[in-house]
């Protein structure tokens, strides 16, 4: 399926409509926001990797305090930046080490990627791509 309206909702339900429960949420994208990391919290109990890929040069100090204050905040999140440039958008759901479902696109894990209609897509990934998911 392909979605580019309300993707923060899809982002942010898509674990209700699994027939097993997730224990781990991975997210890889080029950009980080900080509200949508804030929201994580909001997630049933289980583990969540942030990685942000489009930071070599580091990060803005604004933007870095402000993730690691509500990296501080929640126990569950852990929030990584790749020394690589990595692009990508890829949304990942797991339990006990095997990859349920996950949503690859364009929508960037910030405000104005997950919240402007038809600016970005997400689709779900088909089975047969889980294989290179699985790090």
């Amino acid at each position: 399926m392909l979605y580019y309206t309300g993707l923060e909702d899809i982002i942010f339900s898509k674990h209700e409509l699994l027939s097993e429960e997730p224990d781990e949420l991975i997210i890889i994208s080029g950009y980080l926001g900080p509200s949508p990391v804030d929201r994580l919290s909001e997630l049933p109990n289980m583990k969540i990797i942030v990685i942000g890929g489009m930071y070599p040069a580091g990060v803005d100090t604004r933007l870095y305090n402000s993730l690691e204050k509500i990296k501080q905040n929640n126990p569950n999140l852990i929030i990584k930046y790749s020394s690589q440039e990595i692009h990508s958008k890829i949304y990942i759901w797991r339990s006990k080490g095997k990859t349920l479902t996950a949503l690859i696109g364009s929508a960037n894990f910030s405000s104005n990627g997950l919240r402007t209609d038809y600016r970005e897509s997400l689709a779900d990934a088909t089975r047969d791509t889980f294989n290179p998911l699985d790090i």
